[in-house]
């Protein structure tokens, strides 16, 4: 417990306000205050003043009108007049002083001893305790928006980080990171395509932005805006084997805006986005002027459906609260694809798990919209891709049997839609979530190129099976029994 949240406590007992009321009136979620009161929690430096003189405002209405002025006095030992604008301003003052004691010793202050104690790092299990442990820990301390610089190659460090469990806590507040990537070490067999894709999967509520950062491979730097600095040391092997860690706020700060200048838009190699980006810039316009296609599903099949389901879809995005652009959009998309069917050249990449819960779960996600789809639809839906694939035999589709890669359950939570021109990732838990970005979009053809090029090996994969369209009737053949089975279940 620190003084503010003591202080605090003993406001709230005194004028005997309820939780859920002071936390309307401020426009709190109730949480918030009680880890203010219980937990040693702060309300963020920034948004302080306005939390106090609110909360002092409440107080000093209640004290006035439970006629206990006098008895407040003798209680937080403050003087008169005894008017509500007074008992504000020393109510405001008391929590004004508290604050200031409480955030110069707890984790709030980003100068405090502990966890970010300047100090030098040399042995790797330091090291590793720091990035694991202490800076998460750190970053979900923070209660307004994070923002993060790392000047080194994101792909030098993905062949030593592993995924043995999904991350469950996510943070207080966003988190944006700028990081680099450069070309010119990436190996020519792109097998860090993949591991940068689980990498983005894993940390799905986080908001990243690659840049080249050839130019800038060298500095080692880790910034932590407000908050701390990292300066590496890296071994030939691309592992840190010393870091320094500094915690003066104003040397941090000043490392920030220095380095953030080098993360310029010309560099830019995938953004993360939203979807009113990629509609008002006019991304997906021009996404689906092209006739091929490679994309891979992780969640839901909202592909190759019967033109009944459409004004359906139009109707849900209405329903959920979306404004018109979204109805348009989804309209606009049903009669694209429609089109993009009839001769397009398609390679759909299905992951097994995916297919059989869609089956039985009915659920896609069509745009922003998630839609539901009976067991009706889905029966139509199968039928419907039947007729396609008979008419375009240009669509095929890749069956990854996810069950072969470890810890997929957790690791393919983006879709990716690529036109060998432009590419765009679709975060599939952010609409469970709602943290982290809805998109990534890849703003460098090169890097387009290679994961194109790396879809193409895929197919090759033992875990990977090509269903062409006379694959596809045969499979139906034998198994369309079991998948009504599978449909009659709900």
């Amino acid at each position: 417990m620190n003084a503010y949240g003591t202080l605090l406590k003993k406001l709230i007992r005194f004028t005997n306000i309820k939780l859920t009321n002071l936390a309307e009136i401020v426009g709190y979620d109730t949480s918030y205050i009680s880890k203010w009161c219980n937990k040693g929690k702060l309300p963020a430096a920034k948004a302080a003043p306005n939390v106090n003189k609110c909360l002092a405002d409440v107080f000093a209405r209640e004290i006035v009108a439970q006629e206990d002025a006098t008895l407040f006095a003798a209680e937080f030992n403050a003087s008169g007049p005894y008017d509500e604008s007074s008992i504000s301003s020393t109510i405001f003052q008391l929590l004004k002083d508290a604050y200031k004691r409480s955030y110069e010793n707890t984790a709030e202050n980003p100068n405090m001893s502990g966890l970010t104690a300047p100090r030098m790092l040399l042995w790797q299990l330091d090291i590793k305790n720091f990035f694991v442990t202490e800076l998460p820990q750190m970053l979900k301390c923070l209660n307004e928006p994070c923002h993060i610089l790392c000047t080194m190659d994101i792909c030098g460090f993905l062949p030593d980080l592993s995924y043995e469990a999904r991350r469950t806590n996510h943070y207080n507040a966003p988190v944006h990171i700028k990081m680099g990537i450069n070309p010119e070490r990436r190996g020519v067999d792109h097998s860090y395509i993949p591991k940068l894709y689980y990498f983005l999967n894993h940390y799905n509520d986080i908001n990243f932005d690659f840049y080249n950062n050839s130019c800038m491979d060298y500095m080692n730097l880790f910034i932590v805006k407000n908050c701390v600095a990292v300066q590496c040391a890296l071994d030939k092997d691309y592992r840190i084997s010393i870091a320094h860690i500094i915690t003066d706020i104003s040397q941090v700060n000043s490392l920030y805006q220095k380095i953030n200048s080098e993360f310029t838009l010309s560099r830019l190699m995938i953004h993360s986005s939203d979807s009113e980006e990629l509609f008002y810039n006019g991304y997906r316009t021009e996404f689906y002027a092209h006739n091929s296609f490679q994309i891979m599903v992780t969640r839901g099949f909202e592909f190759l459906l019967p033109a009944q389901i459409n004004p359906r879809l139009i109707q849900a995005a209405r329903n959920q609260g979306f404004d018109e652009s979204m109805a348009q959009l989804v309209a606009h998309l049903g009669i694209t694809w429609e089109e993009i069917f009839e001769k397009g050249e398609i390679d759909f990449y299905l992951l097994k798990t995916n297919l059989l819960r869609y089956i039985t779960d009915g659920t896609i996600y069509f745009a922003d919209v998630v839609y539901h789809m009976s067991v009706e639809e889905r029966k139509e839906h199968i039928q419907h891709v039947l007729e396609l694939v008979q008419k375009n035999p240009k669509i095929r589709f890749f069956i990854i049997d996810d069950e072969c890669i470890p810890n997929s359950e957790y690791l393919f939570q983006m879709s990716v839609y690529n036109n060998k021109r432009k590419l765009f990732l679709k975060n599939m838990e952010h609409y469970t979530t709602q943290c982290g970005p809805s998109f990534y979009t890849i703003q460098n053809e090169s890097l387009i190129s290679e994961i194109s090029q790396y879809f193409d090996t895929l197919k090759s994969e033992s875990f990977c099976n090509v269903y062409q369209s006379e694959d596809v009737f045969r499979f139906y053949e034998k198994y369309g029994t079991m998948i009504d089975r599978m449909l009659s279940i709900e």
